[in-house]
């Protein structure tokens, strides 16, 4: 039964990280709740350090200067990749704090997330600011390059679909208004600022959240759309902003800037030697399948063809396929995304329409 559970995980985290982070994320914000509120700047300090260890190296390495890569310590390297690819941390968390004010406050899980809903601002604000900086640095020139140049933007991409290379570029310059929304906001959410200022100031400032939430749909959606359309558009012209540094890490995130984006706000999928190579991408679960099926006997068909064939484990006992092998292909997965942000976004608005209303509603009896 664990297996299972945990092969299923496997499976979501390879078709549906959002969605999968997403539940994670408001499960321990729920669980932690207390000690988030309690030990708020301890979490600052342990998530601000990723951030730190991605930004400070990229930013020192665009003057030339090579600095050691955190993203090749093991555990250290998971947690820096998911700061810069944000799809697995950042947006759930902004997701997490978008929610709270939609849903109900009277219930008990609703309270403790409301009781920690500036701490979550601040925490998401770190792997927010990191990815931001990064996409910005990585794709903004050339995404700007596509309407003040468009001929010779043309002339130095490979693009299948003049449409989708321009929602891309869109989206990415989108993302210029979404960092200036989001530090505003952000920085607003520290104790230290928030008791500086008037009270119906901030409140009036933090109205503009919807407007962040509606550029943060926008520029996913515009991604997703612009990649569909447009699916070369991982050939983009290499900004020159990481020419200087060639090495592992610079590559990685090369190859990111490359694919756009192209899997949306997600970090399941990560860019391989194989996928630079001008391969595909291989994903988490991809890589234990191709773990496996190395020790897996197969039969070749006439065609050419290979055919699992079911394993004994150690008891002898048969093994039966698992969720791990099903084969998802990379435009399934991205239409998975796509309906994964409609159905999040979609149904928000739902919630805070009908909350708006209840609201008015209750103001309009007291009255």
């Amino acid at each position: 039964m664990i297996k299972l559970l945990i092969d299923f995980i496997q499976f979501l985290y390879t078709v549906a990280p959002l969605l999968l982070s997403l539940g994670v994320f408001t499960w321990l914000a729920v669980l932690l709740s207390k000690s988030i509120r309690k030990h708020a700047t301890v979490y600052y300090i342990l998530l601000a350090i990723p951030c730190l260890l991605v930004t400070v190296p990229f930013i020192v390495r665009m003057f030339g200067v090579e600095m050691f890569s955190f993203g090749r310590i093991p555990l250290l390297g998971g947690i820096t990749r998911d700061y810069i690819h944000m799809g697995t941390l950042g947006f759930p968390l902004l997701v997490i704090i978008m929610y709270i004010g939609a849903l109900n406050p009277a219930n008990p899980h609703v309270k403790k997330l409301l009781s920690i809903r500036k701490e979550l601002s601040v925490i998401s604000g770190f792997p927010v600011l990191t990815h931001s900086l990064i996409r910005t640095l990585n794709n903004v020139p050339a995404s700007l390059r596509f309407f003040t140049d468009n001929d010779g933007y043309m002339a130095n991409a490979r693009v299948s679909s003049e449409l989708g290379a321009g929602i891309t570029s869109f989206s990415f310059v989108l993302g210029i208004l979404m960092l200036a929304l989001f530090i505003p906001l952000w920085i607003t959410s520290f104790d230290s600022i928030r008791k500086r200022m008037k009270h119906a100031k901030w409140k009036q400032l933090q109205k503009w959240s919807y407007v962040l939430y509606a550029t943060l749909f926008i520029h996913a959606m515009g991604i997703q759309a612009g990649s569909l359309l447009n699916p070369t558009g991982r050939n983009m012209p290499r900004p020159q902003v990481e020419a200087a540094a060639p090495n592992s890490e610079t590559a990685e995130l090369q190859g990111y800037a490359e694919n756009g984006g192209r899997n949306g706000e997600n970090a399941a999928v990560q860019p391989t030697p194989a996928d630079r190579r001008g391969g595909q991408p291989e994903t988490a679960g991809q890589a234990g399948r191709r773990a496996s099926q190395s020790e897996t006997a197969g039969q070749t068909d006439s065609r050419g063809s290979q055919t699992e064939t079911a394993r004994p484990a150690r008891g002898g006992h048969v093994q039966s396929p698992g969720f791990s092998d099903i084969n998802v292909t990379p435009l399934t997965r991205q239409y998975v995304h796509v309906v994964s942000l409609i159905l999040i976004f979609g149904s928000y608005l739902y919630l805070r329409l009908r909350k708006a209303k209840k609201d008015a509603a209750a103001k309009k009896v007291k009255s």
